[in-house]
């Protein structure tokens, strides 16, 4: 009997407007840390860094998740995610964090034509009665421009 992988995930929460939310997944280990929302200084003209923080004494880039996958919402982020991202650290807002999970491989449905080819999405995760989405973050940012 073989056995699946099993995986150490971070699934946090984007609210949208109408008051549905959309679940995704990353590796919980590109996660430094979690944090409440705090003060982001916002940068002008910049194409997808949301502001930047001190973070104990280290200004880091803080993006808003829900912008860089396409999404437009008035929610207001609650969280900030501390994650590697390409070698560099970079604050994520979301709306919440759900869980750490642990999921088998077996529960990734990794099939190309549900994924439409988008590089950045690893799979989907059928969980309780929700679907999410699992992200490589790494693959994101070098979709949309890179960060820094």
């Amino acid at each position: 009997m073989m056995s699946s992988n099993i995986l150490n995930l971070l699934l946090f929460k984007l609210e949208m407007s109408d008051g549905s939310a959309e679940y995704y997944a990353v590796d919980v280990d590109k996660i430094y840390e979690i944090r409440a929302m705090e003060k982001v200084t916002r940068i002008p003209d910049a194409r997808i860094i949301s502001g930047i923080m001190n973070l104990r004494g280290k200004i880091i880039s803080v993006v808003d998740i829900k912008n860089i996958l396409g999404y437009n919402s008035s929610v207001e982020p609650k969280r900030i995610l501390i994650a590697d991202v390409n070698g560099t650290m970079l604050g994520l807002m979301v709306d919440d964090v759900e869980q750490v999970a642990k999921v088998a491989s077996d529960n990734i449905e990794l099939d190309a034509s549900i994924l439409d080819n988008v590089s950045y999405i690893k799979g989907i995760i059928k969980m309780q009665d929700k679907l999410v989405v699992y992200l490589d973050i790494d693959k994101l940012f070098d979709m949309k421009g890179g960060v820094g």
